[in-house]
């Protein structure tokens, strides 16, 4: 009887080793927490009055802006996008924006340079991001199937260089997400101005849709 029950303590014990040394499954999706605002986030400055002066450009539509050919499209609200780099879906109680975003240059921009203030500047490039009804902007959290043009990868600002991706901008629906605004930004620096710089200007905007009711659970 004590042989047999020895014999039990050690079929279990190997049982329980067995069961501890599987591992353990990973999860069908990721959650995201919903997203919060930087501490360092300003006090409202009524951007809106700046921004409200912008062009609005329509989605879907590929338009001529400058020195660029611009499209922002397929624009909505979801609650789960798929990632790529992990394989599996993401998921949150707060919804995210997704868009798709493409630029292309029309025309060469070499930058400039000012001898007689020993300063130059880059080409130019495009971003967009979103504002939000309390004066905030956000950028975007996620990208999938980017793709970039350069036909001279050894120089910037040729003509045809560009960028595509979709997007996905998280947001909580109470910030009142307003607009899309696509900026220009330019590389300064030089002797003058050892730390470089970016100067950055809005051009245009998108109508956002309305984020979504949150989903039951």
């Amino acid at each position: 009887m004590k042989g047999k029950s020895c014999w039990m303590s050690l079929v279990l014990v190997a049982a329980l080793a067995a069961a501890c040394a599987r591992p353990t499954p990973e999860p069908a999706f990721w959650m995201e927490p919903c997203p919060n605002l930087p501490p360092e986030t300003p006090q409202p400055t009524q951007v809106s009055e700046i921004l409200e002066k912008l062009p609005f450009i329509p989605a879907d539509t590929p338009v001529e802006i400058g020195d660029w050919i611009v499209r922002v499209g397929n624009l909505r609200w979801t609650y789960e996008y798929f990632d790529s780099y992990t394989g599996k879906p993401v998921r949150s109680e707060c919804p995210w924006l997704s868009f798709e975003w493409e630029y292309r240059r029309k025309h060469a921009d070499e930058g400039s340079v000012n001898p007689l203030f020993l300063t130059g500047s880059g080409p130019a490039t495009l971003g967009i991001r979103l504002y939000l009804g309390i004066d905030h902007f956000r950028g975007s959290d996620a990208f999938v199937e980017r793709e970039a043009w350069d036909p001279d990868p050894e120089r910037k600002g040729e003509v045809g260089e560009g960028y595509r991706c979709r997007c996905f901008v998280h947001v909580r629906p109470e910030w009142s997400p307003r607009w899309l605004v696509i900026e220009a930004s330019r590389p300064v620096g030089g002797l003058l101005i050892p730390i470089p710089i970016t100067l950055s200007d809005p051009i245009a905007r998108v109508e956002v849709p309305p984020p979504p009711p949150a989903p039951k659970r």
